[in-house]
């Protein structure tokens, strides 16, 4: 990350080596916000308004008051693009409760909005080796409904881990043997020339990402059908790829399992057709 960029803190426009966060944060103290990041490409902010609805879904649901309009959230993502002169990127919004006050149960203080940005070069088709992990060996930490906590502690360990193994994402399976997700992003598979992705009634996030590649199946006349995937039977898919704002739609493969990827690969091609 450039350490030029320009950063917004709480109203202000500051250069990332001024973008401080105040050890009072309850974010940084209790983990107490939400985040959300946001994709653009040739200046395109990608559904920032599904991005803008799912973050006042999660604040309301952690009882924060959020009372920043659309426009107003749109107008920084748009400025955050223009000052750094960025075509292709992420842009990270994080919002917590505020600083803690002498009592450390007190929140009562402005929310604090942070707005980051970094240029991305997006990944191309090349398929990513991912390597299936047990839930049970991380401390995953899931929320009912579905937020984008600041709590990944589980998901940093599992990625560092699969890292240090030499791959590129680690896939989990809960106690029953049932593929749910990745560290941070969602995971399909495709038999039969129908796509398969775990149900949100399994914990998992409803990425931004996931449901326009849901829609888009839709519109390719593809059957999509969420409903449990067992891990003893990955070796049985014709496809599988991975999906997030950062890395949009990426093949993957795993040991002892190869595709040619002709599904994932139409897919992709038009959700960049018709989004970007």
């Amino acid at each position: 990350m450039n350490s030029k960029n320009i950063f917004y803190v709480n109203g202000k426009w500051v250069s990332k080596n001024d973008a401080n966060i105040s050890h009072e944060d309850a974010g940084f103290q209790r983990g107490y916000g939400l985040f959300e990041t946001i994709r653009f490409q040739n200046k395109k902010l990608f559904k920032p308004d599904k991005h803008y609805e799912r973050l006042s879904n999660g604040l309301s649901s952690i009882k924060i008051n959020f009372n920043q309009s659309y426009e107003h959230i749109l107008s920084l993502l748009k400025q955050i693009i223009k000052k750094n002169k960025i075509n292709n990127g992420l842009i990270r919004i994080t919002i917590t409760i505020g600083n803690i006050k002498d009592d450390p149960w007190d929140f009562n203080s402005e929310l604090n909005i942070y707005i980051s940005i970094r240029n991305v070069i997006f990944p191309l088709m090349n398929p990513v080796k991912v390597k299936f992990y047990p839930e049970e060996n991380f401390p995953i930490v899931r929320f009912n409904p579905q937020i984008k906590s600041l709590n990944y502690l589980g998901n940093m360990l599992a990625k560092r881990e699969a890292k240090k193994d030499g791959f590129f994402e680690p896939v989990f399976y809960n106690q029953n043997e049932i593929i749910t997700e990745c560290a941070v992003r969602n995971i399909f598979f495709i038999k039969d020339k129908i796509i398969y992705t775990p149900t949100t009634k399994l914990g998992v996030l409803p990425g931004i990402m996931r449901e326009t590649v849901l829609e888009t199946a839709k519109d390719l006349n593809y059957e999509v059908s969420l409903k449990n995937i067992y891990y003893k039977d990955i070796n049985k898919m014709d496809e599988a790829f991975i999906t997030s704002t950062a890395v949009g739609v990426l093949p993957c493969f795993w040991k002892n399992w190869k595709s040619k990827y002709k599904i994932c690969l139409e897919i992709k091609d038009s959700i960049q057709k018709n989004y970007f």
